[in-house]
């Protein structure tokens, strides 16, 4: 991960500007009064770096200062013009959340794109010196903010293409001498997820772009999703946030979500995340190779992202990891193949559904009264969902360039096909929500953007750090939600009302088959309930027979206890010829 330089200089012409003694001898003072480097750097306008140096050469300057040679001790620096800082600190940023490799090509045009951006919104564009990004300016630029890895040119692509089609075949011969079988080889794979994005034609998406406060860059969220080649298990999905305890989470037990949910400040998956995820899944990996009698031996093969750092390959000496050479998932990796486009398109479908549900009927919210109050726990209720609706031939499918010689039963599935169908639900599901003009093509436009494709108003909105309005977190006071509670006489009285509504419906229906299908699914469903209030119930009632019997089952203790040998009589004891007792 990158670490970005602090704050940006405010002003900026672009010319040289020499410190004379006073001033540095001023700085140095301020570092003496254990005024902090940011501090500092917002009051004069200097750069941190030139700051740092100041101070690192603070007996020299002193000393030039006493033989009053002041003239010949200025530095001279370059304050650089403010896009230009601006344009820097977005494009790292932009760079860090990118999950592959970066090369000078692409960085230069997402560089480019920045600076004209914000040459477009300066006070006076035509005042914007240019910007050309040179090769020169991006070596600095990597220096500056810690990229050295990245490539100068773009010749890279042969090698990556090479590696894409040799690769299986090592892959392969690994799973053979290693007697690996499906079952036992997996797959991980990350993707960000705008929550709250629509397709651009709905009135929902052009109101965001207007309206105040947070845009889709502070609804974006990381998903890691992985499953095993045979397709027989699916792990619960990671979703990172940028909010550790945002409001419509808050009473939940979060282990109770369906996901294992985890807090990043930007929304992005980091290696910390990584290590402690990885860690919970080991044991759900070991049980499941007890339950299929498999040794306890996996290869799980996942990309080369900084955050997947190699030391996850070091936690279980069980578990064997394959990095995928850079720019490679595309081609290659197993759930890239169909199977995140495929999650996206079910989540996409299933939020029209509940819109649709949820604007149907009389007296029923409006689309935009919905979408406002559609939040975090809503989204992570889908994306259950939406991973319980990919297949198990399809997981199993997009093993074929990874394990040609290994995934032959396809039975007719073809991950593209699928999805083109619920491309098509989509565009259907928008049009009754009331969206006329959604296209098949907006939906593909929707689906099919990379994760990493933020505009700069998004990346400057990320860079702000700030939770949205609608999604503070707890305060930092100590004070936390007390968790949700589910009253047992409350349950009650819902259950019954329930019961009751389904005898109703019995008796009244005059399509008897109709009445008891819904009316045996219902109580199907309500089952855990039911099962929480028997069980409280049965507690309930212990805790009155253990308050029954424990005052006679002090009596029965008091009356064995050995007699007293100083003559006075025990304490919670009665002697055997006191009223109490032989009126009994």
């Amino acid at each position: 991960m990158s670490k970005r330089p602090g704050p940006k200089l405010p002003g900026g012409t672009g010319k040289r500007k020499a410190l004379s003694i006073k001033e540095k001898l001023d700085i140095i003072r301020r570092f003496e009064g254990n005024e902090r480097t940011c501090d500092i750097s917002r009051a004069t306008g200097l750069k941190e770096s030139t700051l740092r140096t100041i101070r690192d050469n603070a007996v020299k300057i002193k000393e030039t200062s006493r033989t009053g040679t002041g003239t010949s001790a200025a530095k001279s620096i370059r304050a650089r013009p403010k896009e230009i800082e601006e344009m820097e600190r977005l494009l790292s940023l932009w760079m860090e959340g990118k999950r592959s490799g970066t090369t000078f090509l692409t960085a230069k045009g997402k560089a480019l794109s920045i600076y004209a951006d914000l040459k477009r919104k300066a006070p006076n564009p035509a005042d914007v010196a240019p910007f050309r990004a040179s090769c020169g300016w991006f070596s600095g630029f990597k220096h500056r903010y810690n990229f050295q890895s990245l490539q100068l040119l773009g010749e890279a692509a042969s090698a990556q293409l090479k590696a894409a089609k040799e690769l299986p075949a090592l892959i392969q011969k690994l799973v053979k001498d290693e007697g690996y079988t499906l079952d036992q080889i997996f797959n991980f794979d990350e993707t960000g997820l705008y929550y709250k994005r629509m397709p651009r034609r709905t009135y929902i998406a052009k109101a965001e772009k207007h309206s105040p406060g947070p845009k889709a860059a502070k609804d974006r969220l990381t998903i890691m999703v992985g499953a095993n080649a045979s397709g027989d298990l699916k792990l619960k999905p990671v979703v990172v946030y940028r909010s550790a305890n945002p409001q419509a989470l808050r009473g939940i037990v979060k282990a109770s979500l369906g996901v294992h949910y985890r807090y990043s400040k930007k929304g992005w998956m980091t290696a910390q995340i990584c290590i402690d995820i990885f860690a919970e899944f080991f044991p759900v990996l070991e049980d499941y190779c007890k339950k299929k009698n498999l040794a306890f031996k996996i290869l799980i093969i996942i990309d080369n992202a900084p955050s997947h750092p190699l030391t996850i390959a070091e936690l279980n000496p069980n578990v064997k990891f394959i990095f995928l050479p850079p720019e490679t998932t595309s081609l290659i990796q197993p759930l890239g193949q169909g199977v995140i486009a495929l999650f996206k398109a079910y989540y996409l479908r299933r939020t029209f559904k509940m819109l649709l549900a949820a604007t149907g009927g009389e007296n029923a919210e409006t689309v935009i009264e919905f979408w406002k109050r559609f939040n975090i726990k809503m989204a992570i209720d889908i994306i259950v969902e939406a991973w319980n609706d990919v297949t198990k031939e399809c997981l199993h499918r997009v093993w074929k360039k990874m394990l040609p010689d290994l995934i032959h039963d396809f039975k007719g599935f073809e991950p593209s096909e699928q999805l083109k169908k619920i491309k098509a639900s989509c565009v259907d599901l928008a049009k009754q929500v009331g969206f006329e003009g959604v296209k098949k093509r907006d939906v593909d436009e929707l689906l099919e953007s990379p994760p990493d494709r933020l505009t700069t108003e998004d990346m400057q909105q990320l860079a702000a750090d700030g939770p949205g309005e609608d999604e503070e977190d707890e305060e930092d006071d100590g004070h936390k939600a007390a968790p949700r509670q589910l009253d047992t006489s409350q349950l009650s009285d819902v259950l019954s009302v329930i019961e009751k509504q389904l005898q109703w419906l019995e008796d009244n229906d005059y399509n008897a088959e109709r009445s008891r299908i819904v009316s045996r699914g219902v109580r199907t469903n309500l089952e855990p309930y039911r099962r929480l209030q028997y069980e409280r119930r049965r507690l309930a009632k212990q805790q009155k027979l253990y308050v029954y019997f424990k005052p006679l089952q002090r009596r029965q203790e008091a009356s064995e206890l050995p007699p007293s040998t100083s003559g006075i009589p025990a304490a919670h004891g009665k002697s055997e010829n006191s009223p109490s007792t032989t009126s009994k």
